[in-house]
Parts: structure tokens; sequence; C-alpha cells
């Protein structure tokens, strides 16, 4: 939009036209300022959270389970009574606990869910962090510290890594999608962690290569780890990792190591993001734009 008013405002007979008519003029800064709100709030409401169906009381989904032999064991924690992991081989090993039921094989609609979700982060705008491999850690957006990134859909040509003994925040309410062009993983000790209202049921990591999350040095009660996978390439779980989010990968491997995974429990932020600041930043220069025109447009036709 912005470049298109610019070849448009920069004509000459344009120009001269505006200069004879101050109410033109008006009009036209009244009217880009309306134009910039709205695209400005289009744009912050553009991301939004896909249905995961029948895939959203899962904790894991896969067509082989593994569930690696060291204590203590994996727990999964889903709802009562609902299902919370499916598979069609069984780990030799099973979980130390799970909360909700087990089903085998997966249900094929759990594939069918999932395949929709996926087309849908996959649908959506998202904004290039690079043409290859990126750090996320090291990623600055807007006026952010490095690894602090605000709500929206991000994607890579190539892999998403986080570094080894490093934190990811994602900051604010609204929806998170990553969409890796190659693997996504965390480096040992590392963490992916929410902040200022952020919701583990609004992140979603879609890689296009197998997801591998980085072990942790000890078991801990806090999350290494946040968001829905989405992934037929399978995903990897590092011993004591402790993820809040979902392990979603129909028909592939789902590979667990003395981890908890968690199933969230806030509710979803649904279709309507909150800002940034630095777009709220824009809404409101937009607006004040926008009063500024529309008072001298008053004063003009008094």
């Amino acid at each position: 939009m912005s470049t298109h008013i610019f070849h448009v405002t920069r004509h000459p007979q344009f120009l001269r036209g505006l200069a004879q008519s101050p109410t033109r003029l008006h009009r036209v800064y009244a009217g880009l300022a309306f134009a910039a709100l709205l695209g400005v709030s289009a744009s912050a409401l553009a991301q939004t959270a896909p249905p995961l169906g029948s895939t959203s009381t899962y904790a894991v989904v896969s067509s082989t389970f593994t569930n690696a032999n060291t204590a203590p064991q994996t727990i999964l924690n889903g709802t009562a009574s609902q299902p919370a992991v499916c598979y069609t081989t069984a780990p030799v090993t099973p979980p130390l606990s799970i909360t909700g039921t087990t089903i085998v094989p997966c249900p094929p609609a759990t594939g069918v869910d999932q395949g929709l979700a996926l087309a849908n982060l996959n649908g959506q705008a998202c904004v290039s962090l690079g043409a290859g491999a990126i750090t996320l850690d090291s990623i600055i957006i807007g006026a952010n510290p490095p690894g602090v990134i605000p709500p929206g859909c991000y994607s890579s040509g190539g892999a998403m890594n986080v570094t080894a003994t490093t934190t990811v925040t994602l900051n604010g309410a609204g929806v998170y999608i990553f969409r890796p062009g190659g693997a996504l993983t965390t480096g040992a000790n590392s963490r992916v962690i929410l902040a200022g209202g952020a919701c583990a049921s609004d992140v979603f990591w879609a890689p296009v290569g197998a997801a591998s999350l980085g072990a942790n040095a000890a078991l801990s009660p806090t999350p290494t780890f946040v968001g829905n996978i989405l992934d037929a390439a399978g995903i990897s779980i590092g011993h004591f990792a402790n993820v809040t989010g979902r392990a979603l990968a129909f028909g592939s491997t789902v590979t667990t190591d003395a981890n908890t995974i968690t199933v969230p429990t806030c509710a979803p932020f649904g279709s309507f993001p909150v800002p940034t600041l630095s777009e709220w930043a824009m809404i409101l220069l937009a607006g004040l734009l926008a009063l500024a025109g529309f008072a001298a447009l008053r004063r003009q036709g008094k």
C-alpha cells in the first residue's frame, strides 16, 4: 500500500491539483490516514489459531511411540477420560503415568485433523526471518531484545534453531506460528518460554523436517519448551525436557525420554491477536492523522 501511495502522490499533475484545492488535500490526508489505520489493524489481526479438532486432547499422536528406558519415566498430562496418546506401535517401556485414555491405533480422524490444521498454518501469511537456517535466540524483531518474539507468523527457508543454554521468550497475548523450511532443533538446556499473557495453546510449530528438542540437565517443574508441534517427519524430545504443548506426528514417530508433556489448559486466544507494541504505535499515529484530517475538513466546511 505505501509504495502505491508514493508513486501516485509524486505525479506532477496530482500535486498541482492538491495545491490548487486545499479541501482536496485535506481529504487525501484523511483518506490516507484512515487507510493506514485499516491496513495496520488488518495486519495486527492476520494470524489465527487453527482448529485442532480431535487432536486437541492429545499429548502424543504417533505411529510409533518410543519411550527411552530411563528413570523417572515419561508423564503425559492430558484430560481425564479424554484421549491423551495414540499409536500403532507401543513403546517397550510404557510411560510412568498417563492422565487420559490411550487409543490403539490412532483414529483416522486424528490424521485428517492434523493435516487440516497443518494446511491452515501453511496457508497463513508469514514474515520471513531468512532464506536459510536461522537462530531464534539471536533474531531481533522491532525494538525487542534478541530472542524476544511478539505474536505473529514467522518462516525461514531452512532450519530453525535455538542455541544451547539460551532462552527464547514469546511475549504478548496472541497467536504464534513458526514454519521452518527445514528441521526444528533446540540445544541442550535451552528454553522457549511464555511472557506477557502468551498462552501455549496459541503457539504452533510446523517444521518441514523433523523436530528435535534438546535435553535438560535436570528435571524441572517449569517448561523448557512450549507449543503444539505438528510434524509428519517425527518428533524427538530429549532427556528431562518438559513440554507444555502437544507432540502431533500422525503416521510418524514420537520419541520421549523421561519427559513431562502437559496439554495446555489456557483458553485459546482465537482469531483476534492483540497488536504488538510497535503496531499499537502505528495505529495511534494513523488515528491521530485521521483526526487531524477530519478536523481540517470540518474547518474548511465552515
